[in-house]
């Protein structure tokens, strides 16, 4: 057979036996699928194994076992390599290689033990006479073999008497013969059997035979041989023993086994001072009794994967074993004959008492039955817990006890891979049936505490947990976040681990006395040990986690960072950075917004502050905005600079990339009021206004100066004193407050949301952000319309006015551009409704202009205004409520 039949051969057998179903009935599918593995098979390039890669490997892992101190590992691996060196062929290095895909974890697996038990020798078959006289045959030449005469006293004489040896043939009658005394001596042992004593039991029991006189009021005469149907008439005592047989599983004459495993009342039988109908009541009351005690042994059986499930079941079956237990002792003292009258209503009274409380678990077995899998496996912690409060609500305090005991026993089994996640900030792969999980793959460290690890929910989606811990449950997940999150900054010790140890919610802890059963609510109790349990572990790691960021990751100090760089936190630095790049834009070079020259004077700006990085401080350019020059006047060109500053990962995890665009933002929009704010003050010289005043037009613009004044001034005057220094304030004084580090993300992801909706960069105020840029797009072009009526020979070329957003007639060379840069937007309904036709101001004189100009700023300014009130309506505008009246002119 040749090769590529063999390998054929072959793949049919693995396919066959992996999909033996496939191979019936959908035999065109499988040959398909054999197809592609024979194809890929026959295209594969076989590669050979790097046999010093392998022997490196190998060492390494040596290496690890000495430095870790497990040389008796490192020693048998290396005695084993040095024994297969020694006989080593070609196939040595594939060996090796195989060996290593096939091991799991072999620094952490391996153990000694395994070592002696492959080293176990093989067991040598037993050794046989044909073997021994094989080697040594029986020849008696020397006499070895003579029986000696051993019954003399050893005199001289008599010492050289010796019996003859005995043939094989003569030993194994020998051996036979001992064989039958062996027998005889059992048989005299043997007690006969005796019919007579075993005839006296069965009469004994003579309700189990049939009796020919119905209405005697004893039992002589009873022929045992001729059955009859009639009705038996019993003692209390003989129904009792017949009841107890039940009761223990056993099999009696009272009842009748059903093929659903119930018992049915066998109505033959009866009392003689009870009636039929009180009888059968009775008996059909221990026999439900029975068949939920037989479903608690059949319960017993079930093969349990879960831990909890384990742990009640033994709970369950150890109860069992008590109630049974007490059951046969009750028996035995109703059937001795000093025990009393037996009474069937007592020992009713009594089985009920014994039984009861165990019968209770039989709800929770039901409706814990995890062969349904949509049941969860804690769904018998909630059912334990709700059974706990039901038998305190109606006062049950012997029921309350039971219940409890089995509920605690379940819950620490339940809890124990919690404490151990709250106390080590690990996951262990067995702890399947927590609420706990690990969250993304290859998480990166500036989203570990986020995306690290994760509540688990389901279908409908509800937290994966018993009912009672959903309101601890975000607490027992940052307890162990925060204790992995100090192992990755390295500061998690043993002191720490003793610190953090978790004490057991016990009995004692929630049931201190009986009668405080009543007095306070079980749950209530129940969540304030289980609160206790979780703060001793809770609080010792949030408080470390806490003050290392403080301390020595700077967490405030990267608040102050973001203040300088952002927020404009020291005004004179703030413009300085802005004074050079609008130097850049007004000699309208193109590369204005250089990456690399803006990088190196923020960085040199900022070069004092010491809380400030330089190096993690950055300066890059979006893609997609214009940078034409008819587009420099425009304050839309400065949305084109990012600030980037790198934030050390612990940090990052607090300030998320979301919060840090909000900053970005609130940053463009004070250079681009700074902006207008400098080409109203220092585009306006005293010489300029002198010009302007002579004439009543110019009076007129510099009113209208004084007006755009006031709306910049007012505009920067809110954004840093009213919304950023307050809001930055109280975010600072809550972080100190906050308990864990989930706590500050959400402070800081409120504050950050704060400063969007006050800053107006909100969805909802986009219309309002829009009108306001364009209206500072109206000052540039009044400062720069005004300089060119002076005749300023700096500013004589002015350029074209530009053309509010909204509207729609474009040239086709800028409409190109935009298409092209991507900066194309749609107007808002707002914008539309000012009407501004650019076509008209470029055509008109520079009077007509700036009367058209005072029309756009008033309709822009109470447009503003307008939305303004509209917004401060809520609750949470009384910021913008105040902007409203601060920019309201008079």
């Amino acid at each position: 057979m040749s090769q590529k039949a063999h390998v054929e051969v072959l793949v049919s057998k693995l396919m066959a036996h992996l999909e033996p179903s496939k191979s019936i009935k959908q035999p065109r599918e499988l040959r398909i699928r054999k197809d592609r593995v024979l194809q890929r098979l026959t295209n594969a390039k076989p590669t050979t194994t790097n046999q010093f890669d392998i022997a490196a490997r190998f060492e390494g892992l040596e290496e690890r076992w000495r430095i870790s101190n497990h040389d008796e590992l490192a020693d048998a691996l290396r005695t084993r390599l040095n024994e297969l060196y020694g006989e080593s062929n070609r196939w040595t290095p594939e060996v090796l290689s195989f060996l290593l895909l096939l091991s799991d974890r072999p620094f952490e697996e391996t153990k000694l033990e395994d070592l002696e038990i492959s080293q176990s020798p093989l067991k040598k078959p037993p050794l046989t006479w044909s073997e021994i006289i094989r080697d040594d045959p029986l020849n008696n030449d020397d006499g070895l073999w003579d029986n000696v005469d051993i019954a003399q006293d050893g005199s001289d004489e008599d010492s050289d008497s010796v019996i003859p040896a005995l043939s094989p043939s003569d030993a194994l009658s020998e051996a036979s013969s001992d064989v039958e005394g062996i027998l005889k001596i059992i048989q005299k042992l043997a007690v006969p059997s005796d019919n007579d004593a075993l005839q006296d039991i069965r009469r004994a029991q003579y309700w189990t035979q049939a009796v020919k006189d119905t209405n005697s009021d004893t039992t002589d005469g009873i022929d045992e041989t001729e059955p009859h149907p009639g009705v038996i008439t019993l003692t209390e005592t003989q129904l009792i023993q017949e009841i107890g047989l039940m009761l223990l599983e056993l099999p009696s004459s009272l009842y009748e086994q059903q093929v659903d495993g119930s018992s049915k009342v066998v109505s033959k039988y009866r009392l003689k001072h009870l009636s039929p109908v009180t009888v059968s009541q009775f008996l059909d009351n221990f026999a439900r009794i029975g068949d939920e005690l037989a479903r608690i042994r059949i319960w017993k059986y079930c093969d349990e994967k879960f831990p909890l499930a384990q742990t009640f079941q033994a709970c369950v079956l150890q109860r069992l074993a008590t109630a049974e237990k007490a059951l046969a002792q009750m028996q035995t003292r109703l059937l001795t004959p000093n025990g009393g009258a037996a009474s069937l209503l007592s020992y009713y009274e009594e089985v009920q008492s014994s039984t009861h409380q165990l019968r209770h678990l039989l709800s929770v077995m039901d409706g814990s039955d995890h062969a349904h899998n949509a049941r969860p496996s804690f769904r018998v912690l909630e059912l334990l817990f709700e059974r706990v409060c039901m038998s305190q609500n109606i006062g049950d305090t012997a029921s309350f006890q039971y219940v409890l005991n089995v509920f605690l026993i379940c819950v620490q089994t339940y809890l124990k891979p919690l404490k151990h996640w709250m106390e080590q900030g690990e996951l262990s792969p067995h702890d399947q049936a927590i609420f706990i999980r690990e969250g993304k793959v290859d998480v990166p460290l500036d989203s570990i505490w986020t995306d690290g690890y994760v509540l688990v929910f389901d279908e409908s989606d509800k937290l994966h947990a018993p009912e009672f811990l959903h309101l601890a449950a975000k607490k027992i997940l940052n307890a162990g976040k925060s204790v992995h999150f100090l192992k990755l900054l390295g500061r998690w010790t043993e002191v720490d681990q003793d610190q953090g140890q978790a004490t057991p919610v016990t009995l004692e802890s929630l049931c201190e006395s009986d009668s405080d059963i009543s007095l306070d609510s079980f749950p209530e109790r129940f969540d304030e040990a289980l609160d206790e349990w979780i703060a001793s572990s809770y609080h010792s790691s949030s408080v470390l986690l806490k003050h290392c960021l403080e301390s020595q990751c700077g967490l405030y100090q990267t608040f102050d960072a973001l203040e300088y760089i952002y927020l404009s936190r020291d005004g004179p630095l703030t413009d300085n950075i802005a004074d050079a790049l609008f130097a850049r834009i007004d000699r309208g070079r193109k590369d204005w917004n250089d990456a690399f020259v803006l990088t190196d004077l923020f960085r040199d700006t900022f070069s004092s502050k010491r809380c400030i990085t330089v190096r993690n401080l950055n300066v890059r350019i979006k893609t997609g905005v214009s940078q034409a020059l008819g587009k420099s006047r425009s304050v839309d060109i400065l949305q084109s600079l990012c600030i980037t500053y790198t934030l050390p990962w612990p940090i990052a995890n607090i300030i998320s990339k979301d919060t840090t665009s909000v900053f970005q933002n609130i940053f463009t929009l004070l250079l681009q009021v700074k902006r207008a704010k400098q080409m109203l003050e220092r585009r306006f010289p005293r010489s300029l206004v002198s010009s302007l005043v002579k004439d009543k037009e110019g009076s007129r613009s510099i009113l209208l100066r004084l007006w755009m004044l006031h709306f910049v001034n007012t505009i920067l005057s809110y954004l840093t004193s009213i919304v950023l220094s307050p809001a930055t304030t109280d975010m600072r004084q809550r972080m100190a407050k906050s308990d864990d580090l989930d706590g500050m993300i959400t402070i800081h992801r409120a504050y950050a949301a704060r400063l969007c909706e006050q800053c107006l960069l909100s969805k909802g105020d986009a219309s309002t952000l829009k009108a306001i840029r364009s209206l500072l797009d109206v000052i540039i072009l009044f400062t720069d319309t005004c300089m060119a009526s002076v005749g300023d020979s700096a500013l004589s070329n002015v350029p074209q006015i530009p053309k509010p957003r909204g509207f729609k007639q474009r040239d086709s060379r800028q409409k190109a551009l935009e298409t092209e840069s991507g900066s194309e937007e749609e107007a808002s309904d707002a914008e539309r409704e000012l009407g501004i036709s650019h076509a008209a101001l470029g055509s008109e004189s520079s009077a007509t202009k700036l009367e058209h100009m005072h029309n756009t700023f008033n309709q822009l300014h109470n447009f503003i205004l307008v939305r303004l009130r509209n917004v401060s309506k809520g609750e949470e505008g009384v910021g913008i409520k105040m902007l409203a009246n601060m920019l309201a002119i008079s």
